[in-house]
């Protein structure tokens, strides 16, 4: 019971439970008395069976598991659903597609979460914020720095959330949303990315689809060898798009810089920056190019162009598509091939 109340203690000074959390828990220990040890049998003469009789009152139990015995007995964990949701307060996530799989697989960090199923959809959330910690059950053990590994089908729908912890994310074919206070996001091969937001920390997403904004407020943006349908944003960072296609897209940075390199851009691009420099090198050149800046000099280059300005719409080639670059005190450079 001791180590039970300073396991509370802990969690309290990190801010995982609040005070009047850690008083009801500790009051609850209190009022918890040992059981006495079993009398010893009393041999009986068989009898008809009765009735089983009326429960004593539920005790409220609480669960201590160490790290040892929990790593011990808590086997890899299968669920069968058709979408995941996952909420961590501390942990780090990571998250595989695999084709085949006929359910959710936790195979990692097992003793920091609570996994339940609510129809159709697997949740996954930190042990402290899953349904065993309101009933008084929690498990001690885990730390800030566990990292929550999931296996899960390749074409599943996720919705995966932390609060400090990163998130990792590979070879997920299904509709994704993905949102971290203050980690960073990293992602591969995702096909279908509905939302993507930090934020204070990076996203760094390569071979994905966009369909959708990937935002983070004081972290840098990069994107590279994708496919962009929607918004790439940061209020205070740099954003950054390699060998990608912008199809009909924003780029913006409110502080910080703008810079493609090996664009494609389809159906139009957007790009704006308040106090930063923008540069772009497209793979193209039939492009309709509008560049504004008030208190720097834009450059574009490409066949037969080569203009310095500080606000103009500037046709190249047959001007099939429209790429529009705007700064408030920075500095403009297209080039098109």
């Amino acid at each position: 019971m001791n180590r039970a109340k300073e396991r509370l203690s802990e969690l309290r000074d990190k801010g995982l439970i609040t005070p009047e959390q850690y008083d009801e828990l500790v009051a609850a220990l209190d009022g918890m008395e040992p059981e006495p040890p079993p009398a010893p049998a009393v041999p009986q003469e068989p009898t008809v069976p009765q009735p089983p009789s009326p429960p004593a009152t539920p005790k409220m139990t609480i669960h201590i598991d160490t790290e040892a015995s929990a790593k011990a007995s808590q086997p890899v964990v299968e669920t069968a659903s058709r979408r995941l949701v996952v909420r961590l307060i501390s942990e780090d996530l990571r998250v595989h597609g695999v084709a085949g799989l006929p359910g959710v697989r936790v195979i990692g960090g097992q003793s920091a979460v609570h996994t339940h199923q609510s129809g159709d959809t697997t949740e996954v959330e930190s042990a402290l914020t899953g349904g065993e910690f309101h009933g008084f059950s929690l498990h001690f053990g885990s730390s800030s720095e566990d990292t929550v590994e999931l296996e899960v089908p390749i074409d599943m729908p996720c919705e995966l959330k932390t609060v400090s912890g990163d998130i990792s994310c590979e070879d997920l074919h299904g509709m994704l949303s993905i949102r971290s206070v203050s980690g960073d996001i990293d992602g591969r091969s995702l096909t279908h990315i509905l939302s993507a937001s930090s934020t204070s920390g990076d996203l760094d997403l390569e071979k994905c689809f966009i369909d959708g904004d990937a935002i983070t407020k004081s972290g840098d943006v990069e994107i590279d060898s994708s496919t962009v349908h929607g918004m790439l944003k940061s209020y205070s960072g740099d954003v950054a798009a390699l060998d990608t296609v912008l199809n009909d897209s924003d780029v913006l940075s409110f502080s910080g810089d703008v810079h493609l390199e090996g664009v494609t851009v389809q159906g139009g691009a957007r790009l704006k920056t308040t106090s930063g420099d923008i540069r772009a090198e497209l793979d193209q050149h039939d492009v309709m190019v509008d560049v504004d800046t008030r208190s720097g000099e834009a450059n574009v280059r490409g066949p037969g162009v080569d203009i310095q300005t500080s606000r103009q719409r500037i046709p190249v080639g047959r001007a099939a598509v429209e790429l529009s670059a705007h700064t408030g005190s920075g500095d403009i450079d297209i080039r098109l091939t």
